[in-house]
């Protein structure tokens, strides 16, 4: 099994891999730029180089990067979703440039609009990226807890997006056990996790799922409040974790957790954790 956390950029993407490497991770996730903002700067050929040569060394893979929290493919506000379409391939562009397989986003918002209408919102969103840049990286489609009007809590949704692409080969799903427990989805069974298995099967299909945002859940189930935890210390728990690791549809897919950073223990805490239930 390949896992990893979500790391810091800070400093240079160079340094994140060195991070993730001491961290004891096998895989990654990052930004490329700043997620919370729409300046860009330029990527240092000399740092991508390098951090290229660093992950080659040390097997760290595959790399995911999360798009901007800005975009919002969604958007009813015909300004920003031009704006978020134009960052999103900034977005696959320096996924690509960075050698990473996977460029992982939310599906977007669109409050008080129909659930079909943002669907088909979604969908011209990324026909549009695609023709404006032909993908080399996957883009993975991320499940939400269905906060604030939030699309793609419900899998149908995704497969829903993804049937209305004109080229869906190079799209897949990564899927958050944090907002799908918010969302509905019960892991803390093997009837739950079982469940789960032929949902995404029956929508997407197990062979999209690309990879997982390992996070347990602060907030009760089906509270559609999307709020990470540490492994083991939430509402899901550590049999429900211990379930979901050790089950064949999700034993192999790469994972990612993105659990509270407050110490530098943290990490190191929910990764033991992990090994450990992963071993049981």
């Amino acid at each position: 099994m390949r896992i990893g956390f979500h790391v810091s950029i800070s400093g240079g993407f160079s340094l994140a891999v060195q991070r993730a490497y001491e961290s004891g991770c096998t895989t990654m996730q990052i930004f490329s730029r700043n997620p919370r903002g729409w300046t860009v700067k330029p990527m240092d050929q000399a740092d991508v180089a390098e951090f290229k040569r660093l992950r080659e060394q040390w097997d760290i893979g595959p790399v995911f990067v999360h798009t901007n929290y800005l975009i919002n493919l969604a958007s009813k506000k015909p300004d920003l979703y031009a704006k978020s379409i134009e960052q999103f391939v900034i977005d696959l562009e320096r996924t690509e440039k960075l050698g990473a397989e996977y460029l992982v986003t939310h599906l977007g918002s669109a409050s008080g609009q129909e659930e079909e209408w943002m669907i088909e919102q979604v969908a011209a969103a990324l026909n549009m990226a695609m023709k404006l840049h032909p993908l080399k990286a996957t883009i993975l489609l991320e499940n939400t807890a269905g906060e604030k009007g939030d699309m793609g809590y419900r899998l149908e949704q995704v497969r829903q997006v993804m049937d209305r692409l004109k080229d869906p080969s190079k799209v897949g799903l990564c899927y958050d056990t944090c907002h799908g427990f918010a969302a509905g989805y019960d892991i803390r069974t093997k009837q739950g996790v079982d469940a789960l298995a032929g949902v995404i099967e029956g929508t997407v299909g197990l062979d999209r799922l690309r990879g997982v945002h390992l996070n347990d859940c602060l907030r009760d189930f089906d509270s559609r409040v999307d709020r990470h935890w540490h492994i083991g210390e939430g509402k899901i728990g550590e049999e429900g974790f211990r379930l979901f690791l050790n089950h064949p549809a999700f034993r192999d897919v790469p994972k990612i957790m993105e659990t509270p950073k407050e110490t530098e223990e943290d990490d190191p805490k929910n990764l033991r954790v992990v090994k450990k239930l992963m071993k049981m």
